[in-house]
């Protein structure tokens, strides 16, 4: 059977997120991702000189859908249904963040600061996280969240939730659920009467 000619850039995106939770940064190349879409190498060298530029133009686009969502979101006046609200999305992209953590020329240094991929990456994540930042600080603020805890301890406690191993092989809403339920109550149970 003939290969496609052509891909779009939802089946390229999806094979690429696919084929980086399977196999890694390190097993993730050309061949296994043609292999994937049912396309050449050469349809894919076509739009990308390597794995690392369609790799950041994957993480900036799937980072700009998320900046979107927050933006068009209408987000609910109680502040508890805004902080769900918020851990729901953020657990939407839990699979971006461990792809992105993969991929060693996404990280910001000296040497690509200036490369258009990493300021636009660089802006979409100053977004998010002002985002958060934000509503953290907006929970301290009106007594919800603790006070006393450093804002970025609570956003990094999130995002460590993240990369936890699903070894229990929940569902990504369950586990989301699971996590707010830790992040919210804590894990002591609520019910057990002090002695």
């Amino acid at each position: 059977m003939a290969r496609k000619k052509t891909f779009t850039q939802d089946e390229l995106y999806e094979a690429t997120h696919q084929l980086m939770l399977a196999e890694g940064y390190d097993q993730f190349n050309f061949m296994k991702l043609a292999k994937a879409l049912d396309v050449s190498r050469t349809a894919l060298y076509k739009y990308y000189s390597n794995k690392d530029d369609l790799l950041h133009e994957f993480l900036n686009a799937q980072m700009n859908e998320c900046v979107q969502r927050i933006e068009t979101t209408d987000w609910p006046e109680n502040y508890e249904d805004k902080l769900s609200q918020l851990l729901d999305l953020i657990f939407d992209f839990a699979d971006v963040h461990s792809i992105s953590i993969q991929v060693p020329n996404q990280k910001w240094t000296e040497a690509n600061q200036h490369q258009a991929n990493i300021q636009e990456s660089k802006q979409l994540h100053e977004k998010f996280f002002n985002f958060i930042m934000d509503v953290i600080i907006e929970g301290q603020r009106n007594g919800v969240l603790n006070a006393q805890l450093p804002p970025f301890l609570l956003i990094e406690t999130i995002f460590h939730s993240l990369m936890l191993p699903n070894r229990a092989g929940l569902s990504a809403q369950k586990r989301s659920d699971f996590m707010k339920v830790i992040l919210f109550n804590g894990i002591l149970n609520s019910n057990k009467k002090n002695d």
